[in-house]
């Protein structure tokens, strides 16, 4: 990446805020780090760290320091020493900015009476372009549609991050990122246990109405970087701590027709030609089971498209596009699937 980071100076974007709330379940007794973010007015924060570090860490499981920044709702500065770590599999090697992880002291935390999750994905935009910022957004999109369909969904929250580096620090970059809720955060809102041993799980263990929800959603969205047939890929495993069989929450959409980023290419044995094409990656499903999950997702139809309609950081352009692309799915491939199965 060499200077590819620093050298840009101040690329802006104004910005406003959608705040998401979760369909479903309770939430920890104290307010989370995450849910914190997602109070900040107008969304904004800088990320100081040193940009150098950013590009020696990228092939290395490896942390290093950075100082969060915000203000409260009352105008209070806060600040948070913070370690980050480069994280993905092809964005943290391909992209300008790679994706990162923050963690958060737990002891601090814990002082500042908030709940003990500490861990965020941070969704960082992949090349210094205008493309990146709206790939981005259309898989921040993505995530929030998913929340349409299911409870058993990841929360997300969008920022406009001042990324900062620490050792120039006139060099900055101002871009959209989005981070998502920790895992541990996750099984507790929803009382779930994730299931980190299994990267191969049988099939009758896992819950057949959420497993496909799952696919069909990821067909929706003309994503096949995803996998439970073939092994665990962008997919987590959780088990209700009340019974029953495990349900599956999908994440990272960016290869997806949805999001359509210039580098996404289809899974290899799909035998289509581009992302915008749909191939099903799912288990065979019962007819009982998939004619009820597509009547779910038709009746979510409007839901998704009055939400994409009303995001207002992409142009509407893009947002007439992103629902022909939707509808497409139901006045066309929905029926195909179902004629499949």
């Amino acid at each position: 990446m060499g200077n590819r980071i620093g050298n840009n100076g101040m690329y802006t974007l104004l910005v406003g805020l959608i705040v998401l709330l979760p369909l479903a379940g309770g939430k920890a007794q104290n307010a989370s780090i995450f849910e914190t973010l997602g109070k900040i007015p107008t969304q904004e924060v800088s990320l100081e760290l040193d940009f150098n570090a950013l590009n020696e860490f990228r092939k290395k499981d490896q942390t290093f320091p950075a100082i969060l920044r915000y203000k409260t709702e009352n105008g209070d500065s806060v600040s948070w020493t913070v370690k980050l770590s480069v994280r993905g599999r092809y964005r943290r090697l391909f992209c300008d900015f790679p994706p990162i992880k923050v963690t958060f002291p737990k002891k601090e935390l814990q002082a500042r009476n908030l709940a003990n999750f500490n861990d965020l994905k941070w969704v960082t935009h992949c090349f210094e372009d205008h493309d990146s910022d709206e790939h981005l957004l259309r898989e921040y999109l993505a995530y929030g549609i998913y929340r349409e369909i299911s409870p058993y969904s990841y929360r997300t929250q969008l920022l406009k991050v001042t990324y900062i580096n620490s050792g120039k620090p006139h060099q900055k970059i101002m871009r959209f990122a989005f981070v998502v809720e920790d895992d541990a955060e996750i099984s507790q809102r929803l009382q779930l246990k994730e299931n980190k041993d299994s990267f191969v799980i049988p099939l009758d263990s896992l819950d057949a109405n959420s497993e496909n929800q799952v696919a069909v959603f990821q067909y929706m969205i003309g994503n096949t970087d995803w996998s439970i047939v073939k092994g665990q890929k962008n997919v987590k495993y959780f088990k209700p701590l009340n019974g029953g069989k495990t349900v599956v929450i999908p994440h990272d959409f960016d290869f997806s027709g949805f999001v359509n980023a210039g580098y996404a290419v289809p899974a290899t044995g799909t035998n289509i030609q581009t992302v915008r094409d749909r191939a099903f990656m799912g288990v065979k499903a019962d007819k009982t089971i998939l004619e009820a999950t597509l009547r779910l997702y038709r009746d979510k139809q409007n839901g998704m498209n009055q939400y994409i309609n009303s995001f207002p950081h992409l142009n509407d352009a893009v947002k007439k596009e992103l629902i022909r692309y939707l509808n497409s799915f139901f006045s066309r491939d929905a029926g195909k699937l179902a004629a499949s199965q």
